[in-house]
């Protein structure tokens, strides 16, 4: 391989027919090998005739090289070669930076127009996947990957309206838990088998960790092992919320070995690199073998358009102006929104409500963002409220403050283009009020530390619910970093309250209404602003059978088929 990365290393920086002065130690480090190593290779280049080699003569004088003929096509076949392989790493760092996209764009479509060996569900994404530990996921796709990754003991059934039993075959309501019997023969990923300790030990990790995603546990106050095939967990405050907490995406049961993570879901991890996240069929998973073989999840950045139709799942931005033959179309409003939420804690100016009160009524007087990446959008006045077309800041508003911020107001979001869109347009209202603004755009995970956020004043993020609201709504309160960092101590114990009080109500109905209006409460006190509402707007090949979208706008891939063209 050191021979493969040495060629594109000269092919990216020699010229054809021009002696050039290059330094031993860029080649080594671009090697990543010795120097005695990196002559060898150099050695052997200069003998086939690739390159032209001058050591450097005296001291202080550095070597000269030459590129004698192209080696681009050589370079590429063998890259092509990697990838059907399965190195897709090692192949696209053989390709030059700007043609990497592309590069996997051409090579993908070859593979669309039949029906191989293997039936490969193909995905194209705009970004590469973020780690799929399964116990710090925060971000809607890697948790939908990682609930095919992991089985968990239950799972809401939302056809049933009931919880269903995935590693556990049976359980039983105690004095103030569940107890849980284990399916047998249940295996891990490596064939290691699932027992009752491994399920405590999962829970340990996760409680043990730094992760906000551990918050709503804090409601499980027990865990008890009673043999291989029993475990009991118990809480004094919710005993009946358990099986609820057990189906969340982060108690999906991994085992983690040599710093690797073992999953026990329908698929296994086979690959996760900057460009490619390859799911491949688990064979002796305990439930229904998926249909499928795998899926691939290509990073396929600004060629996703042209990727997308060759591939089996296609955002719509992707076909306007495009024919549709071929594709069907699926759209729903998501259950969740975008929201800003207000920090208190930084600056003096912002511990006033009235001064929050304020910014809230400018958030909400802000128009609809120019849509150009597909999705439509609607005003949002809550997370499970009815969208909005029209701007409903009927409201009078409060008074200007007498005295604006004597320092920039931090306002931050992340690089979703409209959560960006958003953060712009309270940047302009502001500004054009004569509120000084900064605006800093982060990636993810980097914005959603809390030692970052803690330093922005207006923070514009979103959340998605899932199937689950009740579920939905305990993680948004209580595992979202953007309120650890916002809600103080004291607004944090008040949250917890509300919401114990409304999960120990006796219908779903009247907790749905409880957790409302504590997010409602949350918007009177100043301290959140729901914005916008967004419109999924996705296509599927019509070779693919799938029921429908799940709330977090993708399709599950249990469930799916892929029809031959013929």
């Amino acid at each position: 391989m050191r021979y493969w990365i040495a060629l594109a290393y000269f092919r990216d920086t020699l010229i054809t027919d021009t002696w050039k002065t290059v330094s031993l130690d860029d080649i080594t480090q671009a090697l990543n090998c010795t120097r005695r190593n990196a002559q060898l290779v150099i050695k052997r280049l200069a003998e086939e005739g690739s390159i032209g080699w001058k050591p450097g003569v005296g001291r202080g004088n550095l070597p000269q090289a030459i590129l004698l003929k192209s080696v681009n096509e050589r370079v590429e076949r063998y890259a092509k070669r990697l990838m059907k392989e399965g190195k897709s790493e090692q192949a696209i760092a053989l390709i030059p930076v700007c043609e990497r996209d592309q590069f996997i764009v051409e090579f993908v479509a070859q593979y669309q127009t039949g029906v191989g060996e293997e039936h490969i569900l193909q995905v194209p994404f705009y970004r590469g996947t973020h780690s799929l530990d399964v116990i710090g996921i925060s971000r809607r796709s890697e948790a939908h990957i990682a609930n095919h990754l992991y089985a968990h003991l239950v799972f809401w059934d939302h056809n049933a309206q009931e919880y269903k039993g995935d590693l556990a075959h049976y359980w039983e309501k105690t004095d103030q838990g569940t107890l849980f019997y284990l399916r047998k023969g249940l295996r891990f990923h490596d064939g290691s088998p699932i027992l009752a300790s491994d399920i405590r030990r999962h829970f340990e990790r996760l409680m043990g960790s730094p992760h906000s995603t551990r918050a709503i546990y804090q409601f499980i106050d027990q865990v008890t092992v009673h043999d291989d095939w029993r475990i009991e967990f118990s809480s004094k405050a919710l005993p009946n919320l358990i099986p609820k907490l057990l189906s969340s995406c982060v108690m999906g049961i991994a085992k983690k070995d040599k710093g690797r993570v073992i999953g026990s879901g329908p698929f296994m991890l086979q690959e996760q690199t900057e460009w490619r996240t390859l799911l491949k069929v688990f064979p002796y998973y305990h439930g229904y073998r998926p249909w499928i073989d795998g899926v691939e999840i290509w990073n396929v950045g600004d060629k996703a358009k042209d990727f997308e139709l060759n591939s089996d799942v296609v955002h719509g931005v992707h076909l306007q102006n495009r024919s549709r033959d071929g594709f069907e179309e699926k759209k729903q409003w998501e259950k969740g929104c975008i929201y800003a939420q207000l920090n208190p804690n930084r600056l003096a100016w912002t511990k006033k409500q009235s001064h929050r009160k304020w910014l809230q009524h400018v958030i909400r007087s802000i128009p609809l963002p120019d849509v150009t990446w597909g999705e439509e959008v609607a005003y949002a006045e809550g997370m499970m409220k009815t969208p909005v077309f029209e701007n409903m800041n009927s409201v009078s508003p409060p008074p200007t403050p007498e005295a604006l911020p004597s320092v920039p107001l931090q306002i931050l979001t992340y690089q979703l283009s409209i959560h960006i869109a958003a953060a712009q347009q309270i940047h302009d209202a502001l500004s054009s009020l004569g509120v000084e603004c900064e605006l800093k755009i982060l990636e993810f995970p980097e914005f959603d530390f809390v030692e970052t956020l803690v330093k922005a004043d207006i923070i514009v993020s979103g959340d998605v619910f899932e199937e689950d609201a009740e579920l939905s709504w305990m993680s948004w309160f209580f595992s979202t970093n953007t309120n650890t960092a916002c809600l103080t101590p004291k607004y944090m114990d008040w949250v917890k309250d509300k919401v114990v009080r409304a999960m120990q109500l006796p219908s779903k109905l009247q907790r749905l209404k409880q957790l409302e209006q504590t997010e409602q409460a949350l918007v009177a006190k100043g301290l959140y602003q729901p914005i916008f509402h967004i419109r999924q707007d996705m296509s599927v090949s019509d070779k693919l059978t799938m029921t429908k979208l799940l709330p977090n706008g993708w399709i599950d891939f249990t469930q799916v088929v892929i029809k031959n063209s013929g």
